[in-house]
C-alpha cells in the first residue's frame, strides 16, 4: 500500500544490558556447538523489567524526539509476541496512562508475532487517513522473555529456523504523523500464509492454553512434531516463506517507486549468521552487507522490536542520511509477513537515549 502522507516524527528504543553468549555456554544455558554454529555473541536481557515498562521508556523517548504533544496523539497501538502482564489486563491502557495522561483516544493491543510493529504502522496509517489525516499515532512494542516457562536459548531446539534463533528483550516505539517528520514511509504492506499455522501449533492442544497449565514453551519441538507427520514439510515451508517474503518486498518497492538497487540498508529479523541474510536478500538483488548482521548478533532476536531497533541504530550512528531508502522486512509465526519502505528526508540528529 502506497502511503502518500505518513511520516516518522520520532523513534525510541529501550535495549537492556547484554548477556554474553560465552557466559551462557559456561553456565550450561546454551550448547557450545550450537553457539559456535549460530554466530550469536550476546543477548539483551531485561531481568525483572516488565515488557510494558520497556515500551514506556521507548515511547517516552519517541514522543520527546518527535515534538508531538501528547494531546495530539489520536491512536495508540501496542504490539508484543509474548505475555505482557497479568491475564485480563492489557498493556495499551498502562502505556496510555503513562505516556498520554488525560488521553481517552483508542488504545489497542496487537498480538501478531514478530511483524506486530510493521502491521501496526499499516493499521495506524489507515486510522489516520480515515480521520482526515488529523493528529498522530503512537506505536509501541516490547517483549521480555525471561519467564519461568520460557527458555530464550533453547525454545527453537529441534527445528532449524535458518538463523538459529535466540531471543533478547527490548522495547521500541515510533510516533507517526500525517504532516511532518524526518523520515517518510513510502509504502507498507502485510500478508500471511495460514496454511502453515499447524506447523507452529504442532501437537499442543488449544485448550487449556499451555501457559495456564504450566506447559513450558517449546516451539521447536512443536514444529518438529508436525514435520514428523508431514515428510518434506521443512523444505516446503522454507520455499513458501522465501517466495512470499520476496514477493511482498517487491510489491512494496514497486508501490514506493523505488528500485532494489536504490535500497541503502535493510532492517530485518535479527540473526547471528550471514546465511540468513543471503537467503533474505539475494532474491531481491540486494547485497547482504546492507543488512544488520553485526548489530543483530549482539542483541538476539528481539521479538517485535528488531525493525525499529535497527532503524534507530542506523539513524543514531549516521549510517543513513537524506535521500537514503531503508527496506524494513519482517516475518513471524503463523506465518505472518510485513514490509515497509522508508525514505530519510532529513538527519534527525538523534543520539542514543537522548
Amino acid at each position: 500500500m502506497r502511503t502518500d502522507r505518513l511520516f516518522i516524527a520520532g523513534l525510541g528504543t529501550r535495549v537492556p544490558e547484554l548477556f554474553p553468549v560465552a557466559e551462557a555456554v559456561r553456565q550450561g544455558l546454551y550448547d557450545a556447538r550450537t553457539a559456535e554454529a549460530d554466530g550469536w555473541r550476546s543477548v539483551a536481557v531485561a531481568g525483572s523489567e516488565p515488557a510494558p515498562e520497556l515500551a514506556a521508556r521507548a515511547g517516552a523517548l519517541a514522543l520527546r524526539r518527535s515534538g508531538v504533544a501528547a494531546a495530539d496523539i489520536a491512536l495508540l497501538i501496542h504490539a508484543g509476541t509474548y505475555h505482557q502482564g497479568p491475564d485480563l489486563w492489557y498493556a495499551p491502557q498502562y502505556l496510555q496512562r503513562r505516556l498520554l495522561p488525560a488521553s481517552t483516544v483508542p488504545a489497542f493491543a496487537l498480538h501478531q508475532g514478530c511483524t506486530g510493529i510493521l502491521d501496526a504502522v499499516q493499521l495506524a496509517h489507515g486510522y489516520l487517513t480515515a480521520h482526515g489525516g488529523a493528529g498522530a499515532a503512537l506505536v509501541t512494542g516490547a517483549d521480555n522473555y525471561g519467564t519461568p516457562l520460557f527458555d530464550r536459548w533453547t525454545y527453537a531446539a529441534g527445528w532449524r529456523t535458518g538463523r538459529g534463533s535466540v531471543l533478547g528483550d527490548a522495547g521500541s516505539a515510533v510516533v507517526l504523523s500525517a504532516h511532518t517528520g524526518p523520515l517518510r514511509v513510502r509504502a507498507v504492506a502485510s500478508s500471511s500464509l495460514p496454511g502453515w499455522e499447524e506447523l507452529y501449533r504442532g501437537d499442543e492442544r488449544l485448550h487449556p492454553p499451555g501457559a495456564t497449565a504450566g506447559t513450558p514453551l517449546a516451539l521447536g519441538s512443536r514444529m518438529a512434531a508436525y514435520a514428523a507427520r508431514h515428510p518434506g514439510a521443512a523444505e516446503r515451508v522454507a520455499a513458501d516463506l522465501a517466495r512470499a517474503r520476496t514477493a511482498l518486498a517487491r510489491q512494496v518497492l514497486d508501490e514506493a517507486g523505488v528500485k532494489a538497487s536504490d535500497v541503502t540498508r535493510v532492517t530485518h529479523v535479527f540473526t547471528g549468521h550471514p546465511r540468513y541474510l543471503r537467503t533474505l536478500l539475494d532474491p531481491l538483488g540486494i547485497d547482504p552487507a546492507r543488512g544488520l548482521l553485526e548489530l543483530g548478533r549482539t542483541l538476539g532476536h528481539l521479538g517485535v522490536n528488531d525493525q525499529l531497533v535497527g532503524l534507530a541504530h542506523l539513524l543514531e550512528t549516521d549510517a543513513v542520511g537524506p535521500g537514503d531508502h531503508i527496506l524494513m522486512m519482517g516475518n513471524g509465526v503463523g506465518i505472518s509477513l510485513a514490509c515497509a519502505l522508508v525514505e530519510v528526508i532529513a538527519r534527525p540528529g538523534w543520539k542514543p537515549n537522548t
